[in-house]
């Protein structure tokens, strides 16, 4: 369980906290009981600080896109594939799970994009450079 930062310091102070009258109540001298229980709040943060580094996750790296893609994201690419195929937005959609008018906005902005205003430049454009392969294996 990740507890919340305020409650594992509020935690590792109690024990510290805790300890040097435990010590004391054991007989140890203070001189030895209270820099036992900064040892424990020490070393209870360092573990804390060590514990947060190993959970907190990589930062991952973006696919790269494929070589001769210009300006185009990996979706739009993927659906400038789709189009390519001679596939309809309403189709497009249906096999991306997202509507009919999504497909519609991707689809005008690699136009806009890549300068082109029809279906048909915009599979020429994927042919000249060799991306109907590349869109493909992207799915």
């Amino acid at each position: 369980m990740a507890w919340p930062r305020v409650a594992r310091h509020a935690a590792i102070a109690a024990i510290a906290l805790a300890a040097v009258p435990a010590n004391l109540a054991l007989g140890v001298s203070w001189q030895v009981a209270v820099p036992a229980g900064v040892a424990v709040l020490i070393f209870g943060e360092l573990i804390s600080l060590r514990s947060q580094s190993e959970t907190s996750p990589a930062p991952s790296k973006p696919d790269p896109k494929p070589a001769g893609a210009g300006p185009l994201t990996r979706r739009e690419l993927e659906i400038a594939g789709l189009v390519a195929k001679d596939m309809t937005n309403k189709e497009i959609g249906r096999q991306l799970f997202i509507s009919e008018r999504t497909v519609d906005n991707h689809v005008q902005h690699i136009y806009n994009k890549i300068g082109v205003d029809s279906r048909l430049a915009l599979a020429l454009w994927m042919r000249e450079r060799g991306l109907l392969t590349e869109s493909a294996r992207l799915r």
